[in-house]
């Protein structure tokens, strides 16, 4: 299956970029990104990125 996570234009090297982008940016919990299954927390932010184009859409058929 193939991922629809959008890949950052910039790489994440190590545990502090990870936590930078999904926690500070994404605003992925902290709770699920330290101790949820990596494979699991791929999924919250999927799911937070569909989410987030998702309202972003609907602000913006509002608009017209």
């Amino acid at each position: 299956m193939k991922s629809k996570v959008k890949i950052p234009k910039f790489v994440l090297e190590d545990v502090e970029d990870y936590y930078t982008y999904y926690v500070l940016i994404l605003g992925i919990s902290e709770d699920i990104f330290w101790n949820a299954d990596y494979s699991f927390v791929l999924s919250v932010v999927e799911n937070k990125t569909a989410f987030d184009s998702w309202v972003n859409y609907m602000q913006e058929r509002e608009r017209r």
